[in-house]
């Protein structure tokens, strides 16, 4: 009798005790997401400032007129892009002017 209260006893504790251990590593696994996303967020801003880079040298290796021909045709693509007008006194002026 008291071996069958010791193996019942015991299979109780087993029973509460199991689903305590499997709630431990859900705990780990949030911090470890946090983790990864945090890895994930540097990689992109270091992504980022290297092409900040790139694009700095890249600029300076060109000479003063191509930087404003270059900086001019990315302000009318980003117009063009945004789907705006020039504004009127610009029409007006190249009307005016046989500029075209």
């Amino acid at each position: 009798m008291p071996r069958k209260m010791i193996t019942y006893t015991l299979f109780i504790i087993l029973l509460v005790l199991l689903p305590l251990g499997s709630c431990g590593p859900k705990s780990q696994a949030g911090r470890t997401q946090a983790e990864q996303e945090k890895k994930i967020e540097q990689r992109r801003q270091e992504g980022d400032r290297i092409m900040r880079e790139a694009r700095q040298r890249h600029m300076n290796a060109q000479s003063p007129e191509v930087r404003q021909r270059m900086k001019e045709t990315r302000r009318k693509s980003d117009r063009l892009n945004n789907r705006r007008r020039e504004p009127f006194y610009m029409r007006w002026y190249r009307t005016l002017t046989g500029w075209w």
